[in-house]
């Protein structure tokens, strides 16, 4: 368990570090709404990586060409003034999702 919580997060300060220049090309854009990287398909997309970015014998400026491409492919809109409220379940339904419907992932 410890040692996943820490793969989760040095995945996440590298993805942090080599999604800087995706996040200055997309906020150098002149669009209506601004634009961030999406970080669900950053993560994913380095965690699938991770060894390549490891090995010495890797060509690390193409590598990191191709995943900023790959960021700048799938944006996501930042909207700041869209927030809904967050509904309320009753706790039979909490109870109903803890024991019944939560999924393990290991």
């Amino acid at each position: 368990m410890r040692q996943d919580f820490h793969s989760t997060v040095y995945l996440a300060g590298l993805e942090a570090l080599l999604t800087a220049d995706a996040q200055d090309l997309l906020a150098a854009k002149d669009t209506r709404h601004a634009y961030q990287v999406n970080h669900a398909v950053a993560f994913n997309a380095l965690k699938n990586r991770v060894f390549d970015l490891l090995d010495r014998e890797t060509d690390l400026d193409r590598l990191a060409e191709r995943l900023t491409a790959l960021f700048l492919k799938n944006p996501t809109c930042a909207r700041p003034e869209r927030e809904t409220p967050r509904v309320e379940k009753p706790p039979s339904h909490r109870l109903d999702y803890h024991q019944r419907r939560k999924k393990a992932c290991y």
